[in-house]
């Protein structure tokens, strides 16, 4: 290799995959440079004599040399960053493995954490690939079975090619049924969090890219942990600071994708506008902080008398709207129903309200927003003719 090109394999391949750091990794990094020397003088493939292949078995395989085998992952990962979901992620995996690596078939295992929270989905398997359906869902059952049991993807990864001979009972049968003569499982992981595990089969008996599987895998990681990230400031952006809720972004975005889905969702949705009565004379009279206080319990109270799927977010200012499913004949007592919990949690302070039916009443959010604004203005006029309006000093 010139110069240059060490240069440039130096400085972009060692900083992405860190792995290679270790004493270890660099013995066995030397290793595979000696052996594909041998390999170019003698004609022979990598490991044919130690791992006896089948006689006249040709195995096509792309990257003879560890150096070109990490150089075709550094090219072919580095549109990762660019998926938008984990499932768009492991299919791009998966595509490179077969195409490049010789991995004939395999899945991915993930736990999905739910956003903003430290609740934790169940196990499921993704982009499997290059297996037989017949006794395919029963191996899929037993894995997520035993990470039920115990739930620490460590628990069950070989971090390492093994044979056949060495699988488990359970899977012992069906890859002899299927013909595969190695199989390996690699830790996923997010940061320092174990979430899962990749594994792989081949039909051959091939061992020798233990390192570069490792080193596969852990690329897949880290764009994990970059998607995590990015939905973590996504989602950021679309809260509101000081309630928690949505705000007017977040809001728009959920109730707009909402609105679309409708062909596939039963029932009717209903829209609500809801402003705090004399929030500017809470704020003179009582100072800022206190109506900072006043919003927050608001949108507290109305987000937790709504139901899951129903979206709640912060308009701006002292203004909040929802988006709940219910039948619109019930508008009316839903919303009036809601005031009451607000008034009855929220001493001294009123509310007013204005609701639209969607599909009904509009078809679009700027639609419905204006049928909702119409009612809470007028709902707001009905209140000042019964209640006295606030006066300075009150």
């Amino acid at each position: 290799m010139c110069y240059s090109g060490w240069k440039w394999t130096k400085t972009w391949i060692w900083p992405v995959f860190p792995i290679l750091f270790r004493p270890d990794m660099r013995k066995r990094w030397r290793d595979g440079m000696k052996s594909s020397k041998n390999m170019a003088t003698e004609g022979e493939h990598l490991g044919q004599k130690r791992y006896n292949y089948e006689p006249g078995r040709v195995i096509p395989v792309k990257d003879d040399h560890l150096e070109n085998a990490l150089v075709t992952l550094i090219r072919q990962s580095h549109n990762w960053a660019s998926v938008e979901r984990g499932i768009e992620l492991f299919y791009a995996a998966r595509d490179m493995l077969q195409n490049y690596y010789n991995v004939e078939s395999g899945y991915f295992v993930y736990r999905k954490t739910v956003l903003g929270t430290d609740e934790e989905k169940t196990f499921r398997v993704y982009a499997p690939w290059g297996m037989p359906q017949n006794g395919q869902d029963v191996m899929f059952q037993r894995v997520l079975e035993q990470l039920r049991e115990n739930p620490d993807p460590v628990k069950h990864v070989s971090e390492q090619w093994i044979s056949v001979e060495e699988a488990p009972g359970y899977l012992k049968t069906l890859w002899k049924e299927w013909g595969i003569r190695t199989g390996g499982s690699w830790l996923l992981s997010i940061g320092s969090v174990p979430v899962g595990m990749a594994v792989f089969h081949r039909r051959v008996h091939r061992v020798d890219d233990t390192v570069v599987m490792s080193l596969v895998v852990r690329q897949i990681s880290l764009v994990m942990e970059l998607l995590r990230y990015r939905r973590q400031a996504e989602e950021a952006s679309q809260r509101d600071p000081l309630t928690g809720i949505y705000n007017r972004r977040g809001a728009t975005m959920r109730i707009e994708t909402l609105l679309a889905l409708r062909d596939s969702r039963a029932g009717e949705w209903i829209f609500a506008i809801f402003d705090v009565d004399d929030f500017k004379t809470i704020n003179d009279n009582l100072g800022h902080p206190h109506g900072d206080g006043v919003l927050i319990e608001f949108a507290r109270i109305l987000s937790s008398h709504l139901r899951e799927g129903d979206i709640c977010g912060r308009w701006g200012g002292d203004e909040f709207v929802v988006m709940l499913k219910s039948p619109g004949h019930l508008a009316s007592s839903i919303i009036e129903r809601l005031k009451k919990k607000v008034a009855s949690e929220l001493r001294d302070v009123s509310v007013s309200a204005g609701w639209a039916v969607w599909g009904v009443e509009g078809t679009n959010l700027e639609e419905i927003y204006r049928v909702a604004d119409k009612r809470l203005y007028q709902d707001k006029a009905d209140a000042c003719q019964i209640w006295p309006k606030r006066g300075d000093g009150e």
